[in-house]
């Protein structure tokens, strides 16, 4: 029987150790981020009568980068509805998104290799920029493609760079 790739990832971060790695990518965030984004990823796809296919890999990189988001105490709202568009992830707040475009991120996942929802997301994001795809390989939508083929593994670092480059500070972050 084919396990769903959601139980198969949790199985991966469960015998790696969740305080493990929220500890590890507390400590150094690009580092620890990309190592374990490629580590699981790297032992999810080799799982014995896996199905891998686009819309698989796409659900793996979707529930991993919210997995990642939380670890890493980054501000994120998954699952959203926008003005009727409907969002995989937006960075920090859509209350951020409505009130300025420029300093949010929307990030959608593209699991059939057709970039429809793209589309849709540029309706509620104008700046070309502040749009993300993640998707299981390299698709040209004119806007930042995070492919298992290619830099999804630098997702992580990319978005705590982008919320430092805005001046987002990360109200998930305890102090004390």
């Amino acid at each position: 029987m084919v396990e769903d790739i959601k139980d198969v990832l949790y199985s991966v971060i469960d015998g790696i150790g969740r305080e493990k790695m929220r500890a590890e990518v507390s400590a150094d965030i690009d580092a620890a981020s990309k190592k374990y984004c490629e580590e699981i990823v790297q032992k999810c796809v080799k799982v014995p009568g896996q199905r891998i296919d686009d819309e698989t890999l796409g659900t793996l990189c979707e529930a991993l980068l919210h997995f990642m988001l939380t670890a890493s105490l980054l501000p994120s709202e998954r699952k959203v509805t926008v003005n009727g568009a409907e969002l995989d992830i937006v960075v920090p707040s859509v209350k951020s998104l409505a009130k300025d475009p420029s300093k949010a991120l929307v990030i959608q996942v593209i699991k059939d290799g057709r970039p429809d929802r793209v589309r849709e997301a540029e309706k509620v994001q104008p700046n070309a920029d502040n749009l993300w795809v993640i998707s299981a390989r390299s698709i040209d939508t004119g806007h930042g493609n995070y492919a298992l083929n290619g830099r999804y593994s630098s997702i992580i670092s990319d978005i705590r760079a982008f919320l430092q480059e805005k001046g987002v500070s990360s109200l998930k972050m305890l102090h004390g």
